[in-house]
């Protein structure tokens, strides 16, 4: 009877601890507004359900016109290029991403905004 009170209590454990975790293929929920000037322009909006850990740039490639340096960093989006000192710089849920979007992992939930702007030091 023990060793069934044990194998329930971790059976039990193991799926708290698990209850949490998304597992890799499952889809998620993301959000990707693209602007320009501080959201001052909004040139779309989408919520989007993606594959859990997919990679940014793979999803704006399947849903938006793109260009991408090879490392990653998009260029272009929907035909609007980057200029003089105005680039598409993004952030995921308002905070700053400093790797490209061929490096960055969605998770659910994510709210990604690529917004076109002066680069300001």
């Amino acid at each position: 009877m023990k060793k069934l009170i044990g194998m329930f209590c971790f059976v039990l454990l193991l799926t708290g601890c698990q209850a949490g975790n998304q597992i890799e293929g499952e889809a998620i929920d993301i959000e990707i507004l693209i602007s320009t000037n501080h959201q001052e322009e909004i040139i779309q909006q989408d919520q989007l359900e993606v594959e859990d850990g997919a990679i940014l740039l793979d999803v704006l490639k399947e849903h938006y016109e793109i260009e991408a340096s090879p490392d990653g960093f998009i260029t272009a989006i929907e035909g609007i290029e980057q200029y003089d000192d105005f680039y598409w710089l993004y952030e995921v849920n308002q905070e700053e991403v400093f790797v490209g979007a061929g490096e960055y992992e969605l998770s659910d939930g994510d709210e990604v905004n690529f917004d076109l702007h002066e680069w300001e030091e």
